[in-house]
């Protein structure tokens, strides 16, 4: 009588040495995605001389407007959106998070003032902030252990 084997999901995913095409093309789109995002939160540092002429700014609201605004709600969401990621569809979340900075860097533009501005580089933030925990999980599905 043969032994009954333990079927390990590691080995089974080792034993494949084939990635589907779609795994690259994923990899692909997102690192596409997640360069605009770095880009789209960079880009109010090349602005920032223009910026503090024509709204007659601070430094300190510029340093506001340049991390603070940003950073917090980016880093403080990054937990819930990775528990969020778990539960609904992964591509849609990176599509709302993706739309939701969209919608707000574009609107940064017909800001009139600090605190406009300050409000929608809080929504990029959050925005911005699905992106990781949403990417990572489905690079985590389309690609086998060995190549993670």
């Amino acid at each position: 009588m043969q032994a009954e084997k333990t079927l390990n999901p590691h080995t089974i995913e080792d034993a494949d040495n084939k990635v589907p095409s779609y795994s690259w093309y994923a990899l692909g789109v997102l690192t596409l995605v997640y360069t605009l995002n770095f880009l789209d939160r960079s880009l109010i540092y090349i602005l920032f001389t223009p910026i503090k002429r024509e709204m007659a700014l601070t430094d300190l609201q510029l340093a506001l407007l340049g991390s603070t605004s940003f950073v917090i709600f980016y880093t403080l969401l990054g937990i819930p959106f990775g528990r969020l990621a778990d539960r609904v569809n992964r591509k849609r979340m990176i599509a709302a998070g993706l739309a939701i900075w969209s919608l707000f860097s574009g609107l940064t533009g017909f800001a009139d003032g600090f605190w406009e501005i300050f409000a929608c580089r809080v929504m990029v933030g959050v925005g911005e902030a699905t992106l990781g925990p949403a990417a990572l999980s489905l690079l985590s599905d389309y690609f086998p252990l060995r190549l993670r």
